[in-house]
């Protein structure tokens, strides 16, 4: 994971001061909890609580709807191990400062349970969307990890090895390089999972360990797998194997499999959702395939679920930080791709606004991937055809470059669309200024992928455009073939990095072109990628037809009309 964007993340959970609210007070009964549900949360906010605990007062909620997974540690406290097996599970579900807060409600109910300080360490760790916990979380997982090892002599030898595996990811000189500690724990893990394969959490733990040594480069663009890769991927499936309804395996497998082998991880993305009902995050994962394997109506059920459930979740926990700032965004942002994909365009422009209205302004030069989100709406104006709309979006500055990238971007598709194309090259001058900018190698707005780099994908887009309208068909079509080779370059991340497939830009010119051969290589390359969209599905049955293979043509037309069966506008080119 590229430093600038650890840094990103780190930005994130600083941005407010940690408060805690809490509406119930407990009594001495250790088995008075309170319970909150998806529609009855009154609880705490989702940042990381570091400074000082009433320790006589409840620390969290009891949340339904998280299904049942169960970790037993050594405790003689029932509401002890409850609050535990939350805080695990939540771990599994991404929400880290909640699962926090769990494991601490586990300590304050049972202080001698080793297992429950563990946890407190484990969650204020980095993760995989979190590779560098700042200086504040690093001196507060040292201390509940210090508890940990000083009750770690009634733990069972499964307990005491993880304790134990855990220290190698923690150091007394906050300056040490995380990468050396991640690879420390991944190799201590590796013990542990040795003294006990059978155990599905155990399996489950050392993949993560894995997955942090290298964050989101567990294969490359060729589907070659990274060191350690397949150890992951063979401990995930151990696990899935010993325990099916194991929600953190299958979280973890969705994204360990979802650039190269989709696939694979078909089973967890049907079964996930309903393993954890109540936690946004994971109601959303199985989007990652079913976006990948073309089922998008899927993957539009599967984020308005998980929308719902992190709506009532950030509302009434008034939740701030990570997870509200990132997590749930995510959602509208897959849910605006989703149905882009298949002509439901009043659904992705609703989400594409609702993305940009979810991002604080004044945050977006501090936090650089708002800036992506901010975007959505000039992008989704694009895919449909909304010019007069794309030209009215005022502009909001040059501090903020990603977004003025993306500006400049489609106002040049705008302009070359309504033949204007004197406005069109102003356009595309202030892309190609901003392409040569050396600040955008260093802005990581895309989450993956240096702004840069996406600058280079829309200057040559809209110069090949430009081509295109100047009737320049071959130049238009080097254009948009170097276009192709250097969206293809772009590091993996859902949604894509580029909005509007290349192929499907390449593939109108080349049919405008009369090369109809050309055309139908294209969009069978792009429907690789992006399975039964239906905008190449399109620009396919086009050069199908025009090449008289009537038959094929005809089978792909019906293949066309189920992917677009819900859409609410009609096509006849890839692009508009």
């Amino acid at each position: 994971m590229k430093t600038n964007r650890n840094l990103v993340i780190i930005a994130i959970v600083l941005l407010s001061t940690v408060y805690l609210f809490i509406t119930q007070r407990t009594n001495n009964d250790s088995n008075t909890i309170q319970k909150a549900g998806m529609n009855s949360m009154t609880c705490t906010v989702a940042k990381y609580l570091l400074g000082p605990v009433d320790t006589t007062r409840q620390i969290a909620p009891l949340f339904e709807d998280l299904g049942n997974l169960n970790f037993p540690i050594t405790t003689d406290n029932d509401s002890a191990q409850v609050f535990f097996n939350q805080g695990l599970k939540l771990t599994y579900a991404f929400n880290h400062a909640e699962a926090h807060r769990s494991f601490m409600e586990a300590s304050r109910l049972d202080p001698g349970a080793a297992m429950t300080y563990w946890g407190q360490a484990y969650a204020l760790g980095p993760n995989i969307n979190d590779a560098l916990p700042d200086e504040e979380r690093k001196r507060t997982a040292n201390k509940a990890l210090a508890k940990a090892i000083k009750m770690s002599a009634k733990a069972t030898p499964k307990e005491q090895a993880l304790i134990t595996a855990l220290a190698s990811r923690n150091s007394e000189d906050l300056t040490t390089d995380i990468t050396g500690l991640n690879m420390a724990y991944m190799e201590a893990m590796a013990k542990v999972l040795s003294a006990f394969p059978e155990d599905a959490d155990i399996q489950t733990l050392y993949a993560e360990a894995v997955m942090n040594t290298m964050p989101w480069n567990y294969w490359d663009n060729e589907g070659n797998p990274a060191p350690n890769t397949l150890k992951g991927k063979v401990a995930l499936e151990k696990a899935m194997q010993i325990n099916p309804d194991h929600p953190g395996a299958h979280h973890y497998y969705i994204h360990m499999v979802e650039l190269p082998k989709p696939d694979l991880a078909i089973p967890s993305a049907e079964k996930l959702g309903s393993l954890m009902p109540g936690a946004g995050h994971i109601v959303h994962m199985p989007s990652h395939i079913f976006i990948r394997v073309g089922r998008y109506q899927d993957a539009i059920i599967a984020n308005e679920a998980a929308i719902l459930a992190d709506e009532d979740y950030i509302s009434q926990c008034y939740a701030q930080g990570m997870y509200p700032l990132g997590y749930y965004p995510h959602n509208l942002h897959f849910l605006w791709s989703a149905s882009s994909l298949i002509g439901r365009s009043e659904m992705a422009i609703d989400a594409a606004k609702k993305t940009a209205e979810k991002v604080p302004v004044g945050e977006m030069k501090t936090l650089p991937f708002l800036q992506d989100f901010a975007s959505t709406p000039l992008l989704a104006y694009t895919r449909f055809g909304k010019w007069n709309e794309i030209l009215t979006v005022p502009y909001q500055g040059d501090d903020y470059l990603h977004l003025k990238l993306i500006r400049h971007y489609a106002r040049g598709i705008a302009f070359v669309r309504k033949n204007n194309l004197k406005e069109a090259k102003e356009e595309l001058k202030a892309l190609q200024s901003m392409k040569d900018d050396p600040e955008l190698n260093d802005l990581i707005a895309n989450y993956t992928n240096p702004s840069s780099s996406i600058a280079k994908v829309a200057y040559a887009v809209v110069s090949g455009e430009v081509a295109a309208a100047e009737g320049d068909l071959p130049k238009a079509i080097e254009l948009l073939r170097e276009a192709v080779v250097l969206e293809d370059q772009l590091i993996y991340s859902e949604p894509a990095a580029w909005y509007i497939p290349t192929r499907q830009t390449l593939g109108a010119v080349l049919l405008k072109a009369n090369d109809y051969g050309g055309a139908e290589t294209v969009y069978k390359e792009d429907l690789e990628h992006l399975r039964q969209n239906g905008w190449s599905l399109m620009g396919l049955y086009q050069s199908l037809m025009a090449q008289d293979k009537r038959e094929e043509a005809q089978a792909i037309k019906k293949e066309f009309d189920k992917a677009w069966q819900n859409a609410d506008i009609t096509i006849d080119a890839s692009v508009l």
